[in-house]
């Protein structure tokens, strides 16, 4: 060849321009003769005399038109060899071989909005509601609540060992909750008649209310092709959700027509916690594509027990005197809990990935038991007829609360398998 290499085999065809050559390893391909300085049908290694040899000029518009050829030839044979690599790798990924050599751990973390409703709160607000209505000693109704988004956050721990995979993490939700009142107060005034007057909220600052989840689980692959998996998930989840209004002011104005009426002001206070925990059951389904996304959904049911604690209070300020009320309950509950999350991962280098995801959540009460602190004389409270008339009328009341988030974040991976390689 002019440019110095020596190729040995088997000249297959030849004609004015090119040769078809076919060398000792098997390799067919088109050679054109302008690129070659002499052919010998012996051993090339004898140096024989130089002598000049004369050189087939060739057409230089069927040259370039060669050219082309071969040029689009080779691009063809490098998207093959691509697409190749490519399958390769895919079924590197689904080779049982390559899952059980599978070792890396991952930690990832994000940040988001999120908002949250919570039962527990809506539920005693009915509770007061039916009690308003039936014991006809006063009482507060409830607007409904007016609610405003907040931040979220949430971390995951993942470990991958063979086709079993192990993760513990958690998130936590708030939301901005706000909620009007009106109604009557039934109390004795200061010459110990019963008095019973119009009071109202004027207007109720957004307080914060939160639900929090820590969750361990571990999940087996048993499923797997072409980048696309499918696994089974147990686990174990814990809900903590707390709230708490300290900054509600309502106010009683004189009756005109009742002379025993005060104007008054009353500093009213709510407060709520509630725990859950319980095992839990799903799937997962994870895919990647193009080396560097993936998806990941997850979808579980959890059954959850605990229990929740509400608590009322009220401070009245009247001419030169106040008195103090408070109610608290404690129930008991059973709650089946529905959770779907999704994320979508770009792995920006190999050990650096970002995200962006969702997470909803519906926690859906069953009563098991209403107890609490129901006989406060002076309360409001006491509107209650009976704890057995109210454990009855209550049952229907239980309804579900919601937590619902969108993150972005980032992560970080280390892969074992690829050091013990190495």
């Amino acid at each position: 060849m002019k440019d110095g290499r020596i190729l040995k085999g088997e000249v297959l065809h030849q004609s004015a321009f090119k040769i078809r050559f076919k060398s000792t390893e098997g390799k067919e391909e088109e050679i054109l003769k302008s690129a070659i300085r002499r052919i010998t049908f012996k051993n090339p290694d004898i140096k024989e005399p130089t002598r000049q040899e004369k050189i087939e000029k060739t057409d230089p518009v069927l040259e370039t038109k060669l050219k082309a050829e071969e040029e689009e030839r080779r691009k063809k044979l490098e998207e093959e060899n691509l697409k190749q690599k490519e399958e390769l790798k895919i079924a590197q990924k689904d080779n049982p071989s390559t899952l059980s050599n599978r070792h890396t751990f991952e930690i990832s973390g994000g940040i988001g909005r999120s908002s949250y409703e919570s039962q527990v709160a809506n539920f005693h607000r009915g509770v007061e509601q039916y009690a308003t209505l039936l014991g006809n000693r006063g009482g507060f109704f409830y607007n409904s609540p007016d609610r405003k988004d907040s931040d979220a956050k949430t971390i995951n721990l993942r470990y991958t060992w063979k086709r079993i995979i192990g993760e513990f993490g958690g998130s936590h939700l708030n939301s901005l909750e706000s909620v009007n009142n009106f109604g009557n107060i039934v109390y004795p005034d200061l010459s110990g008649v019963t008095v019973s007057q119009a009071a109202f909220s004027p207007g109720v600052p957004h307080h914060q209310i939160s639900y929090k989840q820590v969750y361990a689980q571990i999940s087996y692959n048993v499923f797997s092709k072409a980048g696309f998996e499918v696994r089974p998930i147990l686990g174990y989840h814990k809900v903590w959700q707390k709230g708490k209004d300290d900054s509600t002011y309502e106010i009683s104005p004189k009756d005109p027509a009742n002379t025993n009426t005060i104007d008054w002001v009353i500093k009213y206070g709510t407060g709520f916690s509630d725990y859950l925990s319980g095992p839990s059951f799903g799937a997962t389904i994870e895919y990647k594509w193009k080396e560097k996304w993936e998806t990941r959904w997850e979808l579980q049911k959890q059954f959850l027990h605990g229990n929740s604690v509400y608590t009322r209070d009220q401070i009245a300020f009247l001419a030169g005197s106040f008195f103090e009320n408070r109610a608290a309950l404690n129930n008991q509950w059973r709650v089946d809990s529905q959770s779907i999350s999704g994320k979508l991962i770009y792995h920006w280098r190999d050990s650096v990935f970002f995200w962006t995801g969702f997470q909803y959540s519906k926690l859906s009460y069953k009563m098991e038991h209403f107890g609490g602190d129901l006989d406060l004389n002076g309360s409001p409270i006491n509107a209650y007829v009976s704890l057995e008339l109210i454990q009855s009328l209550t049952q229907g009341l239980a309804g579900n609360s919601t937590a619902k988030a969108i993150y972005v974040g980032a992560g970080y991976s280390l892969d074992f398998s690829k050091k013990q390689t190495q």
